[in-house]
């Protein structure tokens, strides 16, 4: 019913012409296809997309870094030096790049926090990555990961000391620029990340 009443519209240039009438049919109906691939691509507001923009969001949303409902879930704990207090407010900015806004900041009195750092595995791969290179920006780096079945999916914890020593997973700096890798999507960002801890080896 719907694309009877489109064949029937009116144009500037006058009424479509009768699909049955000889001489002119076949030029008309080369153009049917087209007509009716763009009526799909309408949404129900009434506006279209092509199907690169659609898959394009598809991808954005799978992916998670531009998508506020994923993100906002997020819950980041940060502790830090005394002396990293005047970069407080650079570091909530940096997350609320990503619609991180729990933020969560504890200030050591006495020497530096763990060089630790912790990613839930519904941690998408460039929040994960901003995590990373907040740690070694503002707490002198990372030594160890800590695994993921022992946190909360959406939990960012760095410089924590709520963990025991046994859970923590050493790194290395070859390891770590591995994870850092901008290339990693999310799925391989986190198979990366239970393999260096360990979990994938455990039964």
């Amino acid at each position: 019913m719907a694309f009877k009443n489109v064949l029937s519209f009116d144009t500037i240039q006058g009424r479509v012409p009768n699909l049955k009438t000889r001489g002119t049919s076949l030029k008309y109906l080369a153009f049917l296809p087209l007509l009716l691939g763009g009526i799909l691509l309408f949404h129900q507001n009434g506006t279209a997309k092509s199907a690169e923009q659609i898959q394009n969001s598809l991808s954005l949303i799978s992916e998670g870094s531009e998508d506020p409902q994923i993100n906002s879930k997020i819950l980041v704990e940060i502790f830090l030096a005394a002396q990293q207090k005047e970069n407080l407010t650079k570091i909530k900015k940096e997350f609320e790049a990503f619609e991180i806004t729990r933020v969560r900041a504890q200030f050591i009195r006495v020497g530096n926090p763990p060089e630790n750092i912790a990613i839930g595995r519904n941690i998408t791969a460039p929040v994960a990555r901003l995590a990373i290179q907040m740690a070694i920006n503002y707490n002198q780096g990372i030594k160890y990961l800590l695994p993921e079945e022992r946190l909360s999916p959406n939990y960012i914890a760095i410089g924590t000391s709520m963990f025991d020593e046994l859970f923590q997973i050493p790194i290395s700096a070859e390891d770590l620029k591995r994870l850092s890798d901008p290339t990693l999507t999310t799925p391989e960002f986190h198979a990366l990340y239970r393999h260096l801890t360990g979990e994938d080896r455990r039964p």
